[in-house]
Parts: structure tokens; C-alpha cells; sequence
């Protein structure tokens, strides 16, 4: 138990993630009001403000610009992705991923204080994955079946690094500058690694 209560600032990045989340459907619902051409240009600047974070690794309060920018890129995939596939599939697939990460981060929280194991964090992970896609499929009259079932592996993949990097996170120590970084690299989840190997190649040049 002491092991896991190493990091002090655990909680603190898990409810800074969780915010992160809230601030990206305010920044959704905001790209509502704005012209397409705006709506490009911030989720870019969304995109470059990301890459310049790691590549300083700030930690800063403008850090949480980058979470309302990106609610405003995923308003911009969701209108693309809408003629495509449909809007009840992409809104619930949307919001459902919403409900998964949130979630997932109360688990975060009980896997301290009750010392749940990694593999039941695991296990509760798909559990959750699989209860919010088969309520998509039963109750929500999607365009395409099989894009759902593509879209929840996506989302299990997502969910499931979620979890790797919350233990990891849990047993490392961060000091009380990084947190907001790290809480930003949690929310950014596969994308932290994409955004890492630009960087990486950039320094190396």
C-alpha cells in the first residue's frame, strides 16, 4: 500500500485529466458558434501547441488551452466524420468515449485506496468498453455496425494504454511542476507517443 501512495501527486494529475476531458466538450460546444475557418484554424493551433509542450516540456497553466483546443478539433472530425458515417453513430461513439474516460479515472482513483490489482484494472477496462459499445449497438440506431465495432476496438485500445500509463504514472515521482504536464500526456493518450517521435527526431537533427 505504501508503494502505491509513493506518488502524492497521483490524484491530484487524475483529477487534472479528468478536467482536461470537461474542457474539451466546452471547447466542442464552443467550435459550434465559430465559422469553419476558425474552427481549422484553433484545432491547429491546438496540434502545434501539443507538439511545443513536450517539445519544452511546459508546465504551465496554458497547458489547458490545449484541451479546449482539441474539443474544438474533434468538433471538426466529428462534421467530417458525420457525412460519412452518420451522426448517431459518431455522437454516441463521441460521447461514449467521453463516459469511458471518465470512468476510467475513478477507477484510477479506487485502484489506490483499495490496492485493486493491475489485471482487474484491466479487466473492468474492457468491461466497461464492451457494456457502452453493446448499448450503443442495441439502443442507438447506428448507420454502420461494423464501423462501431471498429471504433470500440480504437476506443479499447485507448482505454487500455489509459490504464498502462495511470500505473505507470502511480509509480513514479513526479515533482509539483510535471504535474500538468504528465496530467496532459495522460489525456493526449496514443497521441502522447506520436507527439513524442517528432520530437525525439527533432532533436536529433
Amino acid at each position: 500500500m505504501g508503494h502505491y501512495r509513493r506518488n502524492r501527486n497521483y490524484d491530484l494529475i487524475i483529477f487534472y485529466f479528468v478536467g482536461m476531458w470537461i474542457l474539451s466538450v466546452i471547447g466542442l460546444l464552443v467550435a459550434l458558434l465559430l465559422p469553419i475557418t476558425v474552427v481549422i484554424i484553433l484545432g491547429l493551433l491546438g496540434i502545434a501547441m501539443a507538439v511545443a509542450t513536450f517539445m519544452w516540456r511546459l508546465g504551465n497553466m496554458l497547458i489547458f488551452l490545449i484541451p479546449i483546443l482539441f474539443g474544438v478539433l474533434h468538433f471538426l472530425l466529428i462534421i467530417i466524420l458525420i457525412d460519412w458515417l452518420g451522426a448517431a453513430l459518431i455522437i454516441s461513439v463521441f460521447i461514449g468515449t467521453v463516459l469511458i474516460f471518465l470512468t476510467i479515472a475513478f477507477l484510477g482513483i479506487k485502484l489506490i485506496e483499495y490496492s485493486i490489482s493491475e489485471a482487474l484494472m484491466y479487466a473492468f477496462t474492457i468491461l466497461i468498453v464492451f457494456v457502452v459499445f453493446a448499448f450503443i449497438y442495441i439502443f442507438i440506431p447506428v448507420s454502420s455496425p461494423f464501423f462501431l465495432v471498429v471504433a470500440g476496438i480504437f476506443v479499447l485500445a485507448f482505454a487500455l494504454y489509459t490504464v498502462y500509463e495511470l500505473d505507470c504514472i502511480r509509480n513514479e515521482f513526479i515533482r509539483e511542476n510535471e504535474v500538468l504536464f504528465f496530467a496532459l500526456r495522460l489525456y493526449l493518450n496514443l497521441a502522447f507517443i506520436l507527439i513524442n517521435l517528432l520530437v525525439s527526431n527533432r532533436k536529433r537533427r
